[in-house]
């Protein structure tokens, strides 16, 4: 036991006595020395706040460089669907024109050939439209629930015009009309063709010219 406090008064007196070597140093700097010893204290401290700085600017610019990644993405998202809703008014806006049109009388649509057929927007009303009574606006177009869009018969045949299959010659319009009518839906106003059964319709009768070439 006496042993072991001996021990311990000699590690407290070797403490004791660097402590008072280290004084005794800083006792026996020049004044020169003493300056040096403060300024490198001070340019180490300098240097921790700088470094310390340094973090925290690099900190405030990320959670500013996210702020506006999230700010660009939330105006990417409104510009879509500013863009979305443009696109079907304008869609909505052709379609009620050409109705206007149709109704004023202001031209009469010339039948259209393909192929050895003639065949005119009367022809393809009333082969797609056969059977239904509540017709509807006949170029309206709607979206359905599970995003699709809908046509109506004057809808659909305004689409099948501008279809670059059709202004290639190699539809044959009567087989187009003959599958929409097989598959026409109700929107509540009229029957409608999903834009998915047009463009179905309008390749089988491309592809069914090409076997009868055959």
């Amino acid at each position: 036991m006496r042993g072991e406090g001996g021990s311990g008064s000699g590690s407290k007196a070797e403490g004791t006595g660097e402590e008072i070597r280290g004084s005794d140093d800083d006792d026996n700097m020049t004044p020169a020395q003493s300056r040096r010893k403060a300024q490198n204290r001070a340019a180490q401290r300098a240097f921790r706040e700088r470094k310390e700085k340094h973090v925290k600017d690099l900190e405030s610019k990320l959670a500013s460089l996210e702020a506006a990644q999230k700010e660009a993405a939330s105006e990417n998202e409104r510009l879509r669907r500013d863009l979305q809703r443009m696109s079907t008014e304008n869609e909505i806006l052709r379609a009620t024109s050409a109705a206007n049109q149709n109704q004023s009388g202001s031209h009469s649509p010339e039948p259209i050939t393909t192929g050895p057929m003639t065949y005119t927007p009367t022809d393809f009303y009333t082969n797609v439209l056969q059977g239904h009574n509540n017709r509807g606006p006949p170029h309206r177009i709607v979206t359905s629930d599970d995003g699709h869009r809908l046509f109506a018969a004057g809808a659909a045949w305004d689409y099948l015009l501008e279809h670059s299959l059709y202004k290639r010659g190699l539809v044959d319009v009567s087989k187009v009309a003959e599958y929409l009518r097989q598959v026409a839906k109700c929107d509540g106003q009229g029957p409608v063709f999903s834009e998915r059964d047009i463009n179905y319709a309008i390749e089988q009768s491309v592809a069914s010219g090409s076997d009868d070439l055959l």
